[in-house]
């Protein structure tokens, strides 16, 4: 018998690319499959779309935008026993997809979460990776990682229940790794496994230009604050602020990273009251996969150096 698996999407003000990825996933045949679309108070038709179009699916509507807050409106109401996250300009998944990722998670029992591999549909070429390895040597691999891509990621629905979600207030940004800490917390392998890819279309529709030099900045301090030892908080700190300033200089944003930087330490005080350490073995995990990362030289040539990369 099948795990019942539940496909969670956030979407915001992009209808059209939303019933693309909402038709893709009718041909799914995988069964029991739940879908649950997320509104974030788009002000363009989603609503009437969704629900003249797709009248079965599950639909959440917030009374605002709360940015990545409203995923948990979805993964809370999820029945599945797997939960995928979609973002609503990724497509691509597949039954075989589903079955990949159900047959880990019964195979892997410490298993709390699986991050896809995520290409450019037009190149074919690796995009999204964030997990501080070299993309060469680990892309097409099952590797362990900190991070969660929130737009193409499977959970083991009661290791989120466990962890307590995404944490609220972070709107954009670091939401991902914040929740991969809680879960590795609660005892939770997060894994990203090169067999299952999705494609990412990166569409600008409903984003500012600015979101990420702002929450990038802001929410580093909060989860530094939040989880880290103190020593280990100044190494990510220096090591994430130093190249979002060379970013926000190079791409023209450096007032939104100096808003940021001010916010995230505005902020100290709540984040600290939220304030819990990552027992010293989550640490020892932590330090294990920074082992991989690239060079410094390596990361400044392929993300601040190449023409057109992507913060």
């Amino acid at each position: 018998m099948n795990i019942p698996v539940t496909i969670v999407i956030l979407t915001y003000n992009r209808m059209t690319l939303l019933k693309n990825l909402l038709a893709s996933i009718g041909e799914i045949q995988y069964r029991p499959l739940e879908v649950i679309v997320v509104d974030n108070c788009s002000e363009d038709l989603t609503r009437e779309m969704v629900q003249a179009q797709f009248p079965t699916l599950g639909y959440i509507r917030t009374q605002r935008n709360i940015g990545a807050d409203a995923r948990n409106l979805g993964l809370r109401s999820a029945s599945g026993e797997v939960v995928i996250t979609l973002d609503d300009d990724v497509l691509g998944l597949t039954d075989q997809a589903i079955l990949q990722v159900c047959k880990i998670f019964q195979e892997k029992a410490s298993v709390g979460a699986v991050n896809f591999r995520i290409v450019n549909p037009s190149t074919g070429e690796l995009c999204n990776w964030v997990h501080h390895c070299l993309p060469e040597q680990y892309a097409r691999k099952m590797i362990t990682t900190y991070e969660i891509t929130e737009g193409a990621v499977a959970f083991r629905s009661h290791a989120l229940a466990d962890a307590g979600y995404y944490p609220e207030g972070f709107f954009l940004s670091h939401e991902g790794p914040d929740l991969a800490y809680r879960m590795m917390d609660a005892g939770y392998d997060i894994l990203y496994w090169g067999a299952i890819t999705v494609e990412h279309f990166h569409s600008d529709l409903g984003r500012k230009p600015w979101l990420n030099y702002y929450y990038d900045t802001r929410n580093q301090f909060w989860l530094a604050a939040r989880h880290f030892p103190f020593s280990y908080a100044a190494l990510y700190l220096i090591r994430g602020l130093v190249p979002m300033l060379a970013y926000a200089i190079r791409d023209g944003y450096f007032p939104y990273f100096a808003k940021g930087f001010k916010d995230g330490i505005l902020g100290l005080n709540p984040a600290l009251g939220q304030r819990k350490v990552l027992k010293p073995s989550v640490m020892a995990k932590i330090r294990q996969i920074d082992k991989r990362r690239p060079s410094t030289l390596y990361s400044f040539k392929t993300r601040f150096l190449t023409k057109g990369a992507r913060l």
